[in-house]
């Protein structure tokens, strides 16, 4: 039983080794901020315009909790960009989740 235990220790912690080493060596990170959208069209609005900034990868924008998920290319851009280009559509945006 002991073996088993440690077999399945180490399986997992090859496993997370393995997919943050993924994450470091793709360049990418997330963000994630409050907003002050409060409609569909501040959704829309956002969904049309953050994607095309450079580095961006993907985002999810949460009308319920007034959030936005940002992934980036660190590379490519960082938080103060993406604060930035949200805040230029006329929203607040704080990080909540970098």
């Amino acid at each position: 039983m002991k073996r088993l235990k440690a077999a399945l220790l180490a399986l997992a912690t090859l496993f997370f080794v393995t997919t943050l080493h993924a994450a470091l060596k793709s360049g990418e990170a997330e963000v994630t901020f409050k907003t002050t959208i409060h409609c569909s069209h501040c959704k829309e609005r956002l969904e049309k315009s953050i994607p095309y900034e450079k580095g961006v990868v993907d985002m999810e924008v949460k009308l319920s909790d007034k959030t936005v998920w940002v992934k980036y290319k660190s590379a490519k851009t960082n938080v103060e960009n993406i604060k930035k280009a949200i805040e230029k559509l006329g929203y607040e945006a704080e990080v909540v989740k970098n």
